[in-house]
C-alpha cells in the first residue's frame, strides 16, 4: 500500500445500535471506494468485515475490524464496531482511534438505546459524528421522522445534506443538498428530479446557516449576502464538524450501495485530519499534540488473537514519525518492545506497513507484554496518557474447569483474555471461595468461554456465583466456655468468659482484655485473640465474614499442665460462635446501583421486574425518548439481569451497576439463607 502522509489520513469508527446494518454499510463503503472487488455479505459469511468463526456463525459482530481504501488521493481507514451492548469495549476503544465516527440509524426503528448509548461515547470522547440513516428503501421507513428523532435526542444542530427521493411511495435514489446532485436506486448518477428541488433548496438553506455559526467571518458575508458560496458553506461545516457545533446527516442503502459515494466525499473534505484532531492528554495535563516531527507516542486501543501470528495488538500513532523497525517502552509495564513486524489490515487480511506517521492506526505482532490501553513511547521521551475509561462489567458468574487438572491452564487463559479485553475481569474471590469471570453480559460470557478453549484447549463452564455476605451482631452477649479434653497423658483445657458487642459500622473489629488476677496467663490472651479471628472468618448464619464487633475476654481460668495456645485458641472460637448466636445476629448483603435505560414503552415493564427482584426505585429521569430508571438492587437478585433485560425490552434495554453498600437482608431470606447453609456444611 502506498505511504500517506498524515495530512492524507481519515479514520472513521462506525457505529449504532445492534443489527442497524453497520457490517453491511462498512462493506458497501469498502465496494463504493474501491477497496474490494466484490460486496461482502454478512448473511453469507463473506463480508471482509465480520471475518472471525463467532462473527460468521452468529451474524453478528464481536469485536471491531478495520479495513482501508483510497479516496480522492487520501487513505480512509473505517473501523466497524460491535452494536451489541455485550461488546461495546470495542467500540470504545475504536472511537478512542478514530478522527471521526458516523452513527448508524435504522430508516425504520430510528434512534434506539444502543444508538443513545453510542451518541454518549462520542460526548464523552469529543468526537465529531455524521449521523447516517440506513434501509430507507425498506416498507415503513420514514425519513422525516428519524431526522426529527436525531434533532430531538441528540441534537438540534443535526442537518441532512443528503435526503431521500421518491417516484410516489417507491425510494428512487438519493439527493445531495449542497452539490445539487443525485444518484437513483442503483447508485448511478441522474439529474436532479424537479420534485426534489424544494427540498434541496430548504436543506440547503439550514447548512448555511449553520455552516456561518461556525465561524465569525462566515457570519459577516451572510448577513452581507444572505448566502454562502458552495466553497464557504464546505469551510464552515468542516468547522462545525470539527468542533461538534453540527452533526451532518446522510441517508442510503448498503444492498445495493446507493448514497455511499456522498459519504466518502464528506469525510474526505469534512473530517478533521489527525494533525487537526483532538490531541491526547497526559495524566500531568500535558496536550500530546499530533507532531509528526516529535517523539514516539502510540495507545494500543484493541487486542485480538491471529492463530497464524499470535497476538496482535492494535494502536493508534499518536505522535511522531518511525521507518522500518523501531524500539519503544511500555510506560504502564516498564517493558522494552521492539516495534518490527507491523501491518496495514483489511478485515483479516494483513499488508506489511514500513512506516507508522501520527494518526494512522497499525496492527503490531510479536510484542512482549503489551495490551489494550498500554502506551508505547521513545525512552528519552516518556509519557503517561489518561487511560481509555471502559465500562464496569454488569455481569458475574462463577467458573471452573470441565476437567479436572486444567486449573492452571484455565487461569493462565483467563488472564491473557482478560489483558485483551478491559470489560473482562476475573477475580479469586477468597471470601466465597470461586473464581468470578465477570463482563458486559452473557453472550459476552460465553464468547470468552469459547475463546479460552479456541487459545487454550481447556473447556469451562459457568454457574451461579456465591453473594459475599457479611455477619454482624445487633446486642450484646455474654458467656462463657470451656475446652476441657483428658485422654490419658498430657490433656488440653482451656476456659474463658467473654462478651461481645456490636460496634459502627465501618468501624471494623476489636478486642481487648479486661481480665485481671492472672486467671488467664497473659502468654495466652494473644490464643484467645486468635480464636476470635478465625471464627470472623466463618459466620454461624451463612459462613461468611464477621464484621463491625468488639469481642472483650473478661476472665476465664487455666491449668498448670494441660492448658496452652491451642486450647484457648479453641475455647475462643467456640465462644465466639456461641455468644454470636445469642446475639441477634444479622446478614448483611451487597447492594447494587443500577441505572437502566429504556424506552418510554417497557418502563411499567421494568420497574415491575426491579421491585419483584427486592428493587427500590430512586428515581427516573428523561433522556429523549428514553427513561432512565435508577434503582438499588440486591446482588443476589441480579444474576443474569442481563437476558431477563433483552427479554423485557425486546434487546432495546441496558443498564450499568456498580456497588453501593451492604445492608440487613429481610428475615425471611436470612432464613432461606442460614437453611441452605446448614444443609451445605451437613
Amino acid at each position: 500500500m502506498t505511504n500517506y502522509s498524515s495530512e492524507k489520513l481519515r479514520t472513521v469508527s462506525v457505529l449504532g445500535h445492534g443489527s442497524v446494518g453497520k457490517t453491511s454499510f462498512c462493506d458497501a463503503m469498502l465496494l463504493a471506494g474501491g477497496g474490494c472487488e466484490r460486496l461482502g455479505s454478512v448473511d453469507e459469511g463473506t463480508s471482509v468485515f465480520d471475518y472471525t468463526s463467532e462473527s460468521r456463525e452468529k451474524k453478528h459482530s464481536f469485536g471491531s475490524s478495520i479495513a482501508s481504501l483510497d479516496w480522492n488521493d487520501l487513505k480512509i481507514n473505517i473501523i466497524d464496531t460491535p452494536g451489541l451492548a455485550d461488546f461495546h469495549g470495542e467500540t470504545i476503544g475504536a472511537i478512542s482511534a478514530s478522527d471521526m465516527a458516523i452513527l448508524l440509524l435504522d430508516g425504520k426503528d430510528g434512534v434506539e438505546v444502543g444508538s443513545y448509548k453510542t451518541w454518549s461515547f462520542t460526548q464523552k470522547a469529543e468526537t465529531p459524528v455524521f449521523v447516517y440513516v440506513s434501509r430507507i428503501d425498506r416498507e415503513n421507513a420514514n425519513f422525516d421522522r428519524v431526522v426529527e428523532q436525531a434533532k430531538e435526542m441528540f441534537n438540534k444542530h443535526v442537518v441532512p445534506v443528503t435526503f431521500p427521493i421518491f417516484n410516489g411511495d417507491v425510494f428512487a435514489g438519493v439527493a445531495n443538498a449542497i452539490t445539487g446532485k443525485a444518484v437513483d436506486a442503483e447508485g448511478k448518477e441522474i439529474p436532479l428530479p424537479d420534485s426534489a428541488k424544494d427540498q434541496c433548496e430548504d436543506y440547503r438553506m439550514q447548512l448555511i446557516e449553520e455552516a456561518a455559526e461556525a465561524d465569525e467571518a462566515l457570519m459577516e458575508i451572510f448577513f452581507a449576502n444572505e448566502t454562502l458560496t458552495e466553497k464557504e458553506l464546505k469551510k464552515g461545516i468542516k468547522l462545525a464538524v470539527k468542533n461538534r457545533g453540527m452533526f451532518p446527516l446522510y441517508c442510503g442503502t448498503s444492498i445495493p450501495p446507493v448514497g455511499l459515494k456522498f459519504v466518502l466525499d464528506a469525510v474526505a473534505e469534512y473530517s478533521p485530519t489527525p494533525l487537526e484532531a483532538k490531541p491526547a492528554q497526559s495524566i500531568d495535563g500535558e496536550l500530546i499534540l499530533p507532531d509528526p516531527k516529535g517523539g514516539f507516542v502510540a495507545r494500543a486501543f484493541s487486542t485480538k488473537h491471529d492463530k497464524h501470528v499470535g497476538d496482535m495488538v492494535y494502536i493508534k500513532i499518536l505522535r511522531g514519525t518511525v521507518d522500518g523497525s523501531h524500539e519503544a517502552i511500555n510506560i504502564a509495564r516498564h517493558q522494552t518492545e521492539r516495534l518490527g513486524n507491523y501491518y496495514y489490515m483489511n478485515g483479516a487480511t494483513r499488508e506489511d506497513a514500513n512506516s507508522m506517521v501520527v494518526g494512522d492506526v497499525i496492527a503490531v505482532a510479536k510484542l512482549k507484554g503489551t495490551i489494550t490501553n498500554d502506551v508505547l513511547c521513545d525512552k528519552s521521551d516518556q509519557v503517561k496518557l489518561v487511560p481509555i475509561s471502559f465500562p464496569n462489567p454488569v455481569y458475574r458468574a462463577a467458573i471452573r474447569a470441565k476437567k479436572r487438572g486444567d486449573e492452571d491452564k484455565m487461569g493462565a487463559g483467563l488472564h491473557k483474555l482478560g489483558s485483551m479485553d478491559p470489560t473482562f475481569i476475573t477475580r479469586n474471590e477468597a471470601n466465597i471461595g470461586q473464581i468470578t469471570v465477570n463482563g458486559m453480559g452473557e453472550l459476552h460470557l460465553m464468547t470468552m468461554l469459547a475463546r479460552l478453549k479456541e487459545m487454550s484447549g481447556v473447556e469451562g463452564e459457568l454457574f451461579k456465583p456465591r453473594i459475599a455476605y457479611q455477619e454482624t451482631i445487633t446486642k450484646k452477649a455474654n458467656g462463657a466456655y470451656k475446652h476441657k479434653k483428658q485422654s490419658g497423658g498430657r490433656g488440653q483445657y482451656g476456659h474463658v468468659l467473654m462478651r461481645i458487642e456490636p460496634t459502627s459500622r465501618g468501624e471494623g473489629y476489636a478486642f481487648t482484655s479486661e481480665v485481671s488476677g492472672g486467671n488467664v496467663p497473659t502468654k495466652f490472651i494473644p490464643a484467645v485473640e486468635k480464636g476470635v479471628v478465625e471464627a470472623l472468618h466463618k459466620g454461624p448464619l451463612s459462613g461468611s465474614e464477621v464484621i463491625d464487633i468488639k469481642a472483650v475476654l473478661t476472665d476465664g481460668s487455666s491449668h498448670a499442665v494441660d492448658s496452652s495456645d491451642m486450647a484457648f485458641k479453641l475455647a475462643a472460637s467456640k465462644c465466639f460462635q456461641n455468644l454470636m448466636m445469642e446475639a441477634n445476629p444479622i446478614l448483611l448483603e451487597p447492594i447494587m446501583t443500577i441505572e437502566i435505560t429504556v424506552p418510554d414503552d417497557y418502563m411499567g415493564d421494568v420497574m415491575g421486574d426491579v421491585n419483584s427482584r427486592r428493587g427500590k426505585i430512586q428515581g427516573m429521569e428523561a433522556q429523549g425518548g428514553f427513561q432512565v430508571i435508577k434503582a438499588a438492587v440486591p446482588q443476589a437478585e441480579l444474576y443474569q439481569y442481563t437476558s431477563s433485560l433483552r427479554s423485557l425490552t425486546q434487546a432495546r434495554g441496558s443498564f450499568t451497576q456498580s456497588f453501593s453498600h451492604y445492608e440487613a437482608t429481610p428475615r425471611e431470606v436470612q432464613k432461606k439463607i442460614m437453611e441452605d447453609y446448614q444443609k451445605e456444611e451437613e
